[in-house]
């Protein structure tokens, strides 16, 4: 991959992680504390379900951020844009879409295959 591309995604990915990393105010440990003494089950019923959407959210960004800065790691290295499974170069058309993406579209159309086969 050239310079050119590489400052490309290193933008925006940086910025990507910029907006997630100001946006999230999400603090898991106070997703897990108990529910408060709510005697109405649909009270309880509402704060339980708000608080587990709140923690599939935080995550979620928290695994998005661990992506991007795996990303950004590997540009250091030198190592973006290829493919983890068959060290192919990945399309830049991939990186424009997903640009912490770890697979070419063929391993990972072949990963989820494996997963759907497997159930895992």
């Amino acid at each position: 991959m050239n310079k050119k591309n590489l400052k490309y995604f290193k933008r925006k990915l940086t910025a990507q992680l910029e907006d997630l990393l100001t946006g999230s105010d999400c603090n898991l440990d106070d997703l897990k504390a108990p529910d408060e003494h709510l005697a109405d089950p649909v009270d309880r019923a509402t704060y339980t379900t708000e608080r587990n959407f709140s923690h599939h959210l935080c995550s979620r960004n928290n695994r998005v951020i661990r992506e991007i800065e795996q990303a950004l790691q590997d540009i250091e290295n030198g190592d973006y844009g290829i493919c983890d499974r068959c060290n192919e170069d990945i399309s830049i058309k991939r990186l424009k879409v997903r640009p912490m993406a770890r697979y070419c579209i063929s391993c990972k159309s072949q990963l989820e295959n494996e997963q759907m086969l497997t159930g895992s």
